[in-house]
């Protein structure tokens, strides 16, 4: 630990203690806006290293980064999930430059986000999600947000962490079950189109998203059409 890190642990504390009486996790990404003035923040949550079958789940975000947590999430793909796939930051200061993920980063253009920057949320060797940036600007951070944002990120995983601390394994906190709650929808498509095409639940999931893509609508709103039996989707062409 530096000199510099106490005070900034301490900045970290101060902007959260300074929000409005709410969810932790709310708190955290609005204070997190805020200290790093930050078009929007989110964090998501992965229930596994298989990120192929089960996603990362959005659990806070901030008006401005409702867009690229959703697209993310959608598409299967962008700063997120490699961060939290690789244990390393992310760094996107020009989306319109970057080819890493041509899907996400054209439509997050469009969307008008400009850069993203995304930090592991890691306990040892396991990845759990990751803390993302989203501005409104192209730019890289100053080195001062970016030791700001690797503090907020060590914040946000002791502070998930500690909701979950004493609890048996399959007792989860509310702030668990409540992100999961909104993609039961999509693993339940998958599943369905798993016993449909005799394929995968991770090849499923790859399919719904294939056709939200094509199709130019979410991945919540496809599910929801394969669920209700309003749509049966067929295998990919070669």
């Amino acid at each position: 630990m530096t000199e510099a890190e106490p005070g900034r642990i301490l900045r970290v504390a101060e902007a959260f203690a300074a929000q409005p009486p709410g969810p932790p996790e709310v708190r955290m990404c609005a204070a997190a806006a805020k200290l790093l003035d930050a078009a929007g923040v989110g964090v998501s949550l992965g229930a596994s290293e298989d990120l192929a079958a089960s996603g990362l789940q959005t659990v806070c975000v901030t008006d401005g980064g409702r867009a690229g947590e959703a697209l993310q999430f959608d598409l299967g793909e962008g700063p997120s999930y490699t961060a939290h796939r690789t244990g390393s930051p992310v760094e996107v200061p020009d989306l319109e430059l970057d080819a890493t993920w041509p899907a996400f980063a054209a439509a997050a253009a469009d969307a008008g986000l400009r850069a993203v920057f995304a930090f592991p949320l890691r306990s040892g060797s396991v990845g759990l999600g990751a803390f993302t940036l989203y501005q409104h600007v192209a730019g890289e951070l100053t080195s001062g947000q970016y030791a700001d944002a690797l503090v907020f990120s060590r914040f946000a995983l002791n502070l998930f962490l500690s909701l979950q601390a004493g609890r048996p394994p399959d007792e989860l906190d509310s702030v668990f079950t409540d992100s999961l709650s909104n993609a039961v929808e999509v693993h339940q498509a998958s599943g369905v189109v798993s016993v449909q095409l005799a394929i995968p639940v991770a090849a499923a999931l790859a399919l719904l998203r294939a056709h939200a893509f094509t199709e130019g609508a979410s991945l919540a709103e496809i599910a929801k059409q394969v669920v209700e039996h309003r749509l049966t989707l067929r295998p990919l062409k070669d």
